[in-house]
């Protein structure tokens, strides 16, 4: 296989988005010690604080006219899974720069690198965490009854010996964050302007709500087995959808509203994996084998969606 030529990139960065400040009062001050090499010392928890913003990393390919892509990882995941597959492939982030689109990937509020300081606000549910388990049969690897011998469903093109990998990736999440999320998705399209996002899962959802709250930046929208979608969708959008759906029962109940969401008007295409040939893909197509030949898919789909809207140079 041929080496691809190297990337040439412009810039490399991260930065926060939305969230608020907190103030904190009335709690008592308490002794703590970071280390043996310092004294125990007195921390007054009461102060000033930031809270629910997003975590933004991205990389910027040098010399391009395409718009920026945020991509927005689903429910306790963060923005590692666009960066390389659980079984050590480059990612769908390596895979869009070298065709040349701006990359930003988020770690929503509450996750990863934009921290629990959510937890200072009024919330008071616990963090719900996401086990192997639940990754086995939420993502479609294989069937429940299957986990303990790690047989997956026929076909299956997750790389079933790297599931270790992918739960070290799961992070905690929280039933009741979700309009913090959104509200810090929609900051971060306001600061990157025109823009496509690519949602998974709950992200999805996310990025659909997102795409309705900004219909003039946000160019156009890549669900990859969405929930939590609007009523109605807004402007174009691409819903992707993998294999052994009806094994699932959360899956099973989507297929109905994923129907409905593209009946209900707009313009909404649909990229059915198994129905142009790809087998087997999960609930995670940018973990499986044929991650790149998904990702290209949806690249084309992108192509030409902004070209006919005359937007692919912005």
């Amino acid at each position: 296989m041929p080496t691809p030529p190297p990337m040439r990139i412009a810039a490399i960065g991260s930065f926060f988005a939305g969230g608020r400040t907190v103030t904190v009062g009335g709690q008592p001050p308490k002794l703590i010690e970071m280390s043996q090499d310092i004294p125990a010392y007195r921390f007054d928890p009461n102060g000033t604080y930031a809270i629910n913003h997003t975590y933004v990393s991205y990389v910027l390919p040098v010399d391009t006219d395409r718009p920026p892509v945020v991509f927005v990882p689903g429910g306790g995941m963060t923005g590692a899974c666009w960066e390389s597959t659980p079984d050590g492939r480059p990612g769908w982030l390596t895979g869009f720069l070298r065709a040349g689109w701006p990359c930003y990937l988020i770690d929503n509020a509450g996750r990863g690198r934009a921290g629990w300081n959510c937890l200072l606000g009024s919330r008071s549910d616990e963090p719900v965490p996401r086990g192997a388990e639940e990754c086995w049969t939420a993502f479609r690897i294989g069937p429940a009854g299957d986990y303990a011998t790690r047989e997956p469903f026929p076909g299956s093109m997750f790389p079933v010996g790297a599931l270790p990998e992918l739960v070290r990736q799961m992070v905690p999440r929280w039933t009741t964050t979700n309009e913090l999320e959104v509200a810090a998705l929609l900051a971060v399209v306001r600061r990157v302007g025109h823009c496509v996002l690519v949602g998974h899962s709950q992200g999805g959802g996310f990025a659909a709500r997102v795409a309705q709250a900004a219909p003039h930046t946000v160019l156009a929208t890549v669900l990859l087995e969405p929930h939590g979608l609007p009523e109605r969708p807004t402007g174009p959008q691409l819903i992707v959808l993998g294999d052994n759906l009806e094994q699932s029962a959360v899956t099973n109940r989507l297929m109905p509203v994923w129907k409905t969401y593209r009946e209900s008007g707009g313009l909404v295409d649909l990229l059915d994996l198994p129905g142009v040939g790809l087998r087997g893909n999960s609930h995670l197509p940018m973990a499986d084998i044929n991650s790149d030949t998904v990702a290209s898919l949806i690249r084309e789909w992108i192509e030409k969606t902004l070209s006919n809207i005359g937007q692919h140079r912005c």
